[in-house]
């Protein structure tokens, strides 16, 4: 599987990361759930997601006790992931039939008016989930109203109909059609998947290997120069947005089972050098993805994700737990 990075979806983002993953693979819930806590004292910055992640292992291995006191740690000590611990904390008091506890979360959330619309988001498919779709409808409308305008924006782009917003947007309407409510403006202009399947497969190049990925793309300090070189092939400049895309992207294709992720970087010179040799044009995928395998043949790949205390793939010369792989990025 090759992908060019120059044409990446943007994808919603899950709360998983890949040694959660990897400690699956390997060991039994308690065992990742004990372990997780041991990290709270290496990775002090991470508090907050470590806590989120141990509470969700200690529920799979069926202590929800634990899962419970964990969650309403990340309550207490507030910040940008207590409101999303606050939605976890009422699935678990809902499955254990603790209704008036759990809905009690859900109305502390709604008057602390968080200012992100993923709580509202979570918490409106939580109530789907459990056919409360009334109340659902409501969570979703105040989280399409927090969607920002770049959020929004992201919808136009040329695969904006994975983009986080008309994700939100997407279960909105799905939960009024399943209330048979008439479809409004909203709606109407959600994009899905199933519209826009020929459009997705035409961006995705046949597989190197059903195991392998392999990914061009550009270098943090490459991505403006690319854009005013070829604005056709690199589409915005937003570099902190085009490097954030590629990291969801790459966790995705790890989550659907790819199991090698090869980042290629492409940089404006090396394109211009190989079209000029080859006579290819730095616009066409063809060029950029024959470029792609002479720089593979000769060694100047990364593999991802890199080890947390590894430099992150996108050249900022910072760790990669620091910066690309940062819990909830």
């Amino acid at each position: 599987m090759v992908r060019d990075a120059g044409h990446s979806p943007a994808i919603p983002i899950t709360l998983s990361d890949q040694n959660i993953l990897r400690r699956v693979e390997t060991g039994t819930a308690s065992d990742i759930a004990a372990q997780l806590e041991a990290d709270l004292a290496q990775y002090p910055d991470e508090r907050a997601q470590i806590l989120m992640e141990a509470a969700d292992a200690w529920r799979r291995a069926g202590d929800d006790d634990r899962a419970i006191a964990l969650l309403e740690q990340v309550v207490a000590e507030g910040g940008e992931d207590a409101d999303e611990a606050r939605v976890a904390l009422a699935d678990v008091l809902f499955d254990l039939d603790r209704v008036e506890q759990a809905q009690a979360q859900l109305d502390t959330l709604r008057r602390e008016r968080p200012s992100a619309p993923a709580p509202y988001h979570l918490a409106a498919e939580l109530l789907e989930e459990r056919g409360a779709l009334d109340e659902a409808l409501t969570w979703f409308n105040m989280a399409v109203s927090r969607l920002t305008e770049e959020e929004l924006a992201q919808r136009e782009g040329e695969f904006g109909f994975v983009s986080y917003a008309n994700n939100v947007l997407a279960g909105r309407r799905r939960v009024r059609r399943a209330l048979a409510m008439p479809p409004d403006e909203l709606d109407e202009s959600v994009e899905s998947l199933e519209d826009h399947a020929e459009d997705f497969a035409r961006a995705l190049t046949p597989p190197a290997s059903p195991q392998e990925a392999r990914v061009l793309f550009w270098p943090r300090d490459e991505i403006a120069r690319a854009h005013d070189t070829w604005p056709q092939v690199v589409q915005h400049a937003d570099v902190d947005v085009a490097i954030a895309d590629r990291e969801a992207a790459n966790r995705e294709l790890s989550e659907s089972g790819v199991a090698r992720i090869t980042m290629v970087p492409l940089t404006v010179a090396r394109l211009s050098d190989f079209a000029a040799r080859t006579g290819g044009d730095p616009a066409d995928e063809g060029t950029r993805m024959a470029c792609l395998n002479e720089i593979v043949a000769e060694g100047g790949t990364i593999d991802w994700p890199p080890a947390r205390n590894a430099p992150c793939w996108c050249g900022s010369a910072v760790k990669y737990k620091k910066c690309c792989g940062r819990p909830g990025r």
